[in-house]
């Protein structure tokens, strides 16, 4: 197995704990919320622990989302039977056009529901872009100069991304399942 394949694989675990996040949601708020955890919009988001609630879950949702099929897509973009260098042009661009409607997807959700972006939801946007770079960053480089040293630099930026948008995913569930422990005792 080659370092692509366990990180594939590695990548499905992490696929597996942005699903348990969501589940938390779903399970600890649908119970408070009801269907306006779902189509909550402004008018009834009427404090700021709502709307970093919304904002949080929503997050969660697009990121497992956009995650579990990125990784599809990565799969799909490699294996094109290009030359080499317009295989690597295609993949990198290709990437960067997926990112860009993943956080298009982020951006517009918040806006058609009149919510706030939480803390969360900015960090999660935050390396979405850095990833976006990192993309551009390879695509100049291997697509055009054929240099191909800055690989590592990508793969481990790439995932010190996903680490720190799943880190403050988990955030928000975190604090709030302490907050009902303390309440309880």
């Amino acid at each position: 197995m080659n370092l692509n394949d366990f990180l594939y694989h590695l990548g499905w675990i992490f696929h597996g704990y942005e699903l348990i996040i969501v589940l938390w949601f779903i399970i600890t708020q649908f119970p408070k919320h009801r269907w306006s955890l779902f189509y909550a919009s402004h008018s009834s988001l009427n404090s700021l622990k709502k709307h970093e609630m919304h904002s949080c879950f929503m997050s969660a949702v697009v990121i497992m989302l956009f995650h579990t099929f990125g990784g599809e897509v990565e799969r799909y973009l490699v294996s094109l039977q290009f030359e080499q260098v317009n295989r690597i042009k295609i993949f990198y661009a290709g990437m960067i056009g997926y990112l860009f409607v993943y956080k298009l997807t982020l951006y517009t959700l918040h806006r058609l529901r009149g919510c706030l972006f939480s803390k969360t939801a900015r960090i999660c946007m935050y390396m979405i872009f850095t990833c976006e770079s990192f993309l551009f960053m390879q695509l100049i480089a291997r697509g055009y100069f054929d240099y191909h040293e800055l690989g590592m630099v990508y793969v481990f930026g790439g995932w010190i991304c996903n680490i720190v948008a799943i880190a403050a995913l988990s955030i928000y569930p975190i604090r709030q399942t302490l907050g009902y422990f303390q309440k309880r005792s």
